[in-house]
């Protein structure tokens, strides 16, 4: 049994992890990391993101390496958190976040006995702008919240009768859109029933970790609880398994809850970690650029095995969308999310699949 109590612990690198001083008995912990013979959890996806048609082997590599689903992420543009117009490219130039993407991928997933879900965001601001202040997004007037709920709704059920078409396994209804998800119940819930009627999938709603998740007032209503779950699991860098392991505890125990009280299982719509010292301490924080920070692969696979070794035992817990995949040629990103061709890929592979 690959046990962590306190003691050195290979990563998936192979290295020893440089344990700190030991853990005093009150604080023990005794969590199994060792993959186990059957995959960790029935939702085991990889979110696609590729600026052109990727090579015709990609989702067989995926597939290979024990994904369930491949998750494609498409956007409306708004201008600012206050300005209530959102525009829509279905058909832009990035192809996992076009129409046309979107079906031949479906295709060639379907063939390969995997699902697809499909995750709408807004984008604000430029190109260039961190796009993260969606949460904040909300109006001084009613008039502002109809016209900006008219171009939601019409941006959402676009991609309900999209996910009805190729016959996806989820649609996310909301990502990370706080201030309007909590203050407009009654408007989620009205687009929700209004979405049954075209797509028959499973539906949910990608809460920021940061507690939001603990206050949207709609769970009862969807089909998992989702999380974008960027939870710091550390408090300095390059930490031991173990320390990964218990900044866990607390974070598992509130999903945990949150599970019991809606009886609804929860997935993560979204998590990852960049191959840096800091992944574990800041897991939410890009972009990817950061020409004076050091590659770190080894601690962005102890991230992973940290996280599965915690859920996998949870029979609440219904998956995790890995952030993010690329097709080979835009995959060299020494210090960014992606796992591939990282000691985190081979992480990945054993839980996803199982060692069985």
């Amino acid at each position: 049994m690959g046990l962590v109590a306190g003691c050195r612990s290979p990563d998936a690198s192979g290295q020893a992890t440089a344990d700190s001083a030991a853990l005093d008995s009150t604080e023990a912990i005794s969590v199994d990391t060792t993959a186990p013979a059957d995959p960790a959890f029935p939702v085991r996806a990889v979110t696609l993101d590729a600026r052109r048609r990727p090579e015709d082997g990609l989702l067989k590599d995926l597939r290979r390496l024990g994904a369930t689903h491949v998750t494609l992420t498409t956007f409306a543009w708004q201008r600012r958190a206050d300005t209530p117009r959102l525009e829509l490219h279905t058909d832009g130039s990035w192809y996992s976040e076009s129409d046309r993407g979107i079906r031949a991928v479906s295709r060639k997933a379907d063939s390969l006995d995997m699902g697809v879900i499909l995750k709408p965001h807004i984008w604000i601001g430029g190109y260039d702008s961190d796009g993260q202040s969606r949460h904040a997004i909300g109006f001084d007037t009613e008039a502002e919240w109809e016209t900006w709920e008219s171009d939601y709704r019409r941006f959402v059920l676009h991609y309900a009768r999209l996910a009805a078409e190729v016959d996806a396994h989820a649609l996310v209804v909301g990502t990370e859109l706080t201030r309007a998800a909590t203050s407009r119940p009654a408007f989620w819930r009205d687009l929700i029933a209004e979405i049954r009627t075209l797509y028959d999938g499973r539906l949910t709603y990608a809460a920021n970790w940061h507690e939001a998740y603990r206050d949207i007032p709609f769970w009862d209503v969807l089909d998992y609880i989702g999380v974008q779950a960027y939870f710091p699991i550390a408090d300095r860098d390059d930490p031991p398994l173990t320390d990964l392991i218990r900044g866990w505890a607390a974070h598992r125990d509130s999903l945990r809850a949150l599970h019991e009280r809606t009886d609804t299982p929860v997935l993560f719509t979204e998590m990852g970690y960049r191959s840096v010292a800091s992944a574990g301490r800041e897991p939410w924080r890009w972009p990817e650029r950061g020409a004076s920070i050091p590659p770190a692969p080894s601690v962005q696979a102890r991230c992973y095995r940290a996280f599965f070794a915690t859920f996998a035992p949870e029979s609440w817990f219904a998956g995790a969308i890995v952030w993010k995949w690329h097709p080979e040629s835009e995959s060299r990103r020494p210090t960014g999310f992606t796992p591939q061709n990282k000691p985190a890929e081979h992480v990945l592979r054993r839980w996803f699949r199982g060692t069985g």
